[in-house]
């Protein structure tokens, strides 16, 4: 079965040329640097374009898209808690991915490629600070003449992977078509006595599109 194949690996906030180009072959890289926790993102709805090329096909076909991304995540909680009262902190990043051809989302949609949700908690008795006799008695009272400090706890968790996925667009027509990665990067935290932060950045990044048949079957899509 003739394929056709389109490789491309360029940078994400950097502009990139292309090393070589032909009706079978486009590839380009570059340096990837992302902000983080969001990305710089140029559409008005979160996302931004990560990873971009185009393919010819020169008779009806499908799409195989391949979309290979270097992911990290970090996310740190801290609690704080005394008189056995508890603390909870929160952190929560995620990484997600589509694929848009011709301006149409390809199956199976959004991705995610990465997710962490941290929650620490912690009910702690504390420990007594700063006494003095204050009454001069000679006798240190430490219900009453110390100050009951809050203990502390911590948990960093720093992770990076590299992830890939497929995703399909079928039933194209003939001519040049346009194939854009897209990503969106969300953070959230929640905590009270403590503290809690979360971040997510993406890493070198690849693309590649081919040419193939695929058959609709009662359980899915087979790709001949």
């Amino acid at each position: 079965m003739k394929k056709l194949m389109a490789i491309l690996a360029l940078s994400l906030l950097a502009s990139t040329s292309a090393l070589a180009a032909s009706a079978k072959f486009t590839a380009n890289v570059g340096t990837v640097a992302v902000v983080s926790p969001m990305l710089a993102s140029n559409d008005a709805d979160g996302w931004s374009t990560v990873l971009s090329g185009s393919i010819h096909t020169a008779t009806p076909k499908d799409l195989l898209i391949g979309v290979s991304l270097e992911t990290s995540l970090l996310t740190d909680t801290v609690v704080k808690s005394s008189g056995g009262v508890k603390d909870v902190s929160t952190a929560e990043a995620a990484i997600e991915v589509k694929v848009l051809v011709d301006g149409k989302e390809a199956a199976p949609g959004v991705v995610i490629f990465d997710k962490r949700k941290q929650q620490l908690s912690a009910a702690l008795g504390g420990y007594y600070t700063n006494c003095t006799d204050s009454n001069l008695d000679g006798i240190t009272d430490v219900l009453t003449e110390c100050e009951l400090a809050a203990e502390e706890i911590g948990l960093l968790l720093d992770t990076t992977a590299a992830h890939h996925f497929n995703f399909i667009q079928a039933n194209l027509g003939q001519g040049t078509h346009s194939v854009v990665v897209k990503s969106k990067i969300s953070n959230n935290t929640v905590f009270a006595n403590g503290s809690a932060s979360a971040s997510a950045l993406l890493g070198k990044g690849s693309l590649s599109v081919e040419e193939v048949q695929a058959v609709n079957a009662q359980d899915g899509i087979v790709i001949q």
